[in-house]
């Protein structure tokens, strides 16, 4: 396998190009985008890319890309723990401002996990306990049954150059999975992906597969797909989580 790590959602996805188009597909308001305040205030972020809430047991969390601190950060900022770094993290939909979720907690940190190791984006996602909630948007849950090839599924959240209204809805068709990252085919796309990193991958009844990644190329056709990361792996950290 070979992936490229880090800026491609952020930047664009290479090959992706033409006319904005979404899908006819509607739902509910579910995705947010990011609000990073850091301790240099030189590094501050109060709209960058995407996320969302996820239902899971009893609680909810806010999630988003983890490569996204492999782009935006302090040069001293060494491993996967925000203290000393970042002042505050929020999200918030694009098209109501004024309402915010306020992140607690990064319940992924881990003090031997390097920033700058490619292996550490294999699970590519962070989640934050929720300090406050004043966001209108719908808690996603996880799919728990197996994709299907050729089922449709969807991106929802807006792109880097978008300042606001709704969320945007693209489309895709699941081809295969290789390892924690589905590969998808494009059905709908923008012209750019850069800034959905972090968005939520549902399925037509709105449960959550995965988030939006980079990219991966199949061994088998050396040819490379937009492949969001699998949502298994966070799940079986919030089950590990939640049994302690």
């Amino acid at each position: 396998m070979k992936f490229s790590f880090f800026l491609l959602l952020i930047i664009s996805f290479v090959g992706c190009s033409g006319q904005e188009k979404t899908s006819n597909k509607v739902f509910e308001p579910i995705t947010l985008v990011n609000n990073i305040q850091f301790e240099e205030s030189k590094y501050d972020q109060p709209k960058f890319s995407c996320g969302f809430l996820l239902k899971y047991n009893a609680d909810t969390f806010a999630i988003t890309a983890k490569h996204l601190l492999k782009v935006i950060k302090p040069d001293n900022m060494k491993r996967l723990v925000l203290n000393g770094s970042v002042k505050s993290w929020s999200l918030y939909p694009l098209d109501d401002v004024g309402r915010s979720v306020k992140t607690g907690k990064l319940l992924n940190e881990d003090l031997t996990e390097s920033l700058d190791a490619k292996s550490s984006y294999n699970e590519d996602w962070l989640v934050f306990s929720i300090q406050s909630n004043n966001a209108i948007v719908k808690p996603l849950e996880i799919r728990t049954s197996p994709l299907n090839k050729g089922e449709k599924l969807y991106v929802v959240g807006w792109t880097r150059k978008m300042e606001g209204g709704a969320q945007r809805v693209y489309e895709f068709e699941y081809f295969k999975t290789i390892g924690n990252r589905i590969l998808l085919k494009d059905l709908v796309v923008p012209g750019q992906f850069g800034g959905l990193s972090g968005a939520p991958v549902i399925d037509e009844r709105g449960a959550v597969v995965g988030l939006v990644s980079n990219g991966t190329v199949d061994p088998e056709t050396d040819k490379k797909y937009f492949s969001p990361c699998s949502i298994s792996g966070l799940a079986s950290f919030l089950d590990a989580l939640i049994k302690k």
